[in-house]
């Protein structure tokens, strides 16, 4: 093969050609061949795709070199004097100018070509303050993110181009102008909408400050959209009046009062007033419901002592809890037993080494979680709090099959909660069913111990006594509306015909005064 021209393309020297295919080069770093037709665009292309370092390494070589040559052919220089920057030791004024300019103007070469390719473009810069301002956001991280010296590290080694905003630039600066994007974005959104839903708490944080979260939900073509609206620190007392006057202020500022169609909350006295004072229709939630059943049913609260007024069954059950927490409680501190308890599971032959979980109090499925990892480490722990010293007293076996009567009871009311939990669907038309889906497990349950009727037959009341008038068109008349329109529900679900039919009657009342409305605004 012939020897490249002097002036050849630079991909030459990375692809191969071959006599028997003069329109095919192959690539000599990752051996795939090319076309190539009548010029080295293509096989450019890869370089650039595929191999951008090595091709960015030769063209600054090339461009060394071909300032070298052009050094070397002056007359009266030298190119080894010339690349060290000394003048010549020659009379004429010109050659002594051009010995000094020389270098500085292939330095100038080597930081063009360093600006296009060692600086990123305003629109990457942008992209990479949204993608850390997203991550904080998302992941609730603090702004001092940015200062840490192994998320800098981190940032440095994936693109030493960027410069990482301080913490003042970033709250000052950068998080307003993408809040101040997202809010455009997220009005011209609920413009488009027509009608809205509204979901609101309180809840309080690690530092007992209480805040008010409003989300609202919508569909924008055909999809469920939801959003955060506000989360606002409350100064004042949470009384219906004032919860009343902020979410009315907050919908106000986002002009969708006139399209909320429900507002979604607990059962809380103070936030129900809110709503009805504002005029709105009011819709409990449904999961907030379920964790009362359950925590009714199982005596959850912050008093674990036995009262005078507590029955047999609910002190064994405070017991039993109380055991229980004890328990995890331990291997929680205990650096040596929760280090024997994992040993343990290894030699059982356990795929999955598992540790226990413990609950929290306001949140039944926690108690549910705590329980189930029991009975799934029963063996294994039994055998450790055999050999420790210093370990809390044990469960017996009759409070082991108790926990286990419990689990069954328990897990509809788990899944129920995490598919009422969904965004992405609604739900409402799904809670008639749900709920007597759940009414038909709970029967169908046979607990063999005394204390796991008691829990079944407390639940099953609860269950009954919270969504006995769901189906009605007294209190909550929207489920079954919604129910009946749905096509995979319809009438088949309700528990009583009669319910049935009235949501029907109502539906076809509400639809004739729509027609007629319509008919009247057309005249």
């Amino acid at each position: 093969m012939s020897n490249p021209k002097k002036n050849a393309s630079i991909v030459w020297k990375h692809f191969r050609r071959d006599p028997n295919t003069p329109d095919v080069a192959t690539c000599s770093i990752c051996n795939n061949k090319y076309k190539r037709s009548n010029g080295t665009t293509n096989l450019l292309d890869h370089l650039k795709r595929k191999h951008f370092t090595v091709l960015c390494r030769d063209e600054l070589q090339h461009t060394e070199t071909e300032q070298i040559e052009e050094d070397r052919n002056q007359p009266g220089t030298s190119g080894e004097r010339q690349s060290t920057g000394v003048l010549s030791p020659c009379n004429n004024p010109v050659m002594a100018v051009t010995s000094v300019v020389k270098p500085v103007l292939k330095r100038q070469k080597q930081l063009l070509l360093s600006n296009r390719f060692g600086t990123p473009s305003e629109n990457q810069v942008r992209a990479f303050h949204e993608a850390i301002v997203k991550m904080i956001a998302e992941d609730l991280q603090p702004l001092s993110i940015v200062e840490n010296s192994g998320f800098r590290s981190m940032i440095q080694l994936l693109d030493p181009r960027y410069e990482i905003p301080s913490r003042r630039s970033l709250g000052r600066t950068i998080i307003p102008r993408i809040f101040s994007t997202v809010q455009s974005k997220v009005e011209a959104l609920l413009n488009e909408a027509r009608h809205v839903a509204i979901t609101t708490d309180i809840w309080t944080s690690m530092n007992t400050d209480s805040y008010l979260t409003m989300t609202v939900h919508f569909l924008s073509q055909t999809q469920l959209k939801t959003l955060v609206l506000c989360t606002k620190k409350l100064d004042c007392n949470h009384t219906g009046a004032n919860i009343c006057e902020i979410m009315r202020e907050e919908l106000n500022k986002w002009n969708i009062f006139e399209k909320v169609v429900a507002v979604v909350t607990d059962g809380g006295a103070n936030i129900k007033s809110a709503v009805r004072h504002m005029g709105l229709s009011h819709l409990p939630c449904t999961a907030h419901k379920l964790n009362l059943i359950v925590q009714k049913a199982l005596e959850l609260s912050d008093n674990e002592e036995i009262g005078p007024d507590d029955n047999t069954d609910e002190s064994d059950l405070k017991k039993i809890f109380k055991k229980c927490r004890n328990i995890v409680g331990f291997f929680k501190r205990s650096e040596v037993g929760n280090r024997m308890l994992v040993e343990k599971q290894k030699q059982l032959g356990n795929e999955t080494v598992l540790k226990l979980k413990q609950d929290v109090r306001t949140r039944w499925n926690s108690t549910f979680l705590m329980l189930e990892r029991l009975i799934k480490l029963k063996e294994p722990l039994t055998i450790v709090m055999m050999t420790l010293k210093g370990a809390p007293t044990n469960l017996s076996s009759e409070e082991w099959n108790i926990i286990e009567d419990m689990i069954p009871l328990l897990r509809p009311f788990d899944k129920l909660t995490v598919e009422l939990s969904a965004e992405h669907y609604p739900m409402i038309s799904m809670v008639i069913p749900l709920i007597r889906g759940l009414q038909s497990s709970l029967a169908s349950k046979n607990p063999n111990t005394q204390l796991g009727i008691f829990i079944k037959n407390r639940l099953m009341e609860n269950t009954t006594k919270r969504f006995d008038s769901l189906e009605e068109q007294t209190l909550t008349p929207h489920f079954s509306r919604a129910t009946l329109l749905d096509p995979r529900c319809k009438k088949v679900v309700f528990g009583l015909e009669v319910n049935a039919k009235e949501a029907e009657t109502c539906l076809v009342s509400e639809t004739a005064a729509l027609i007629s409305n319509v008919s009247n605004t057309g005249k």
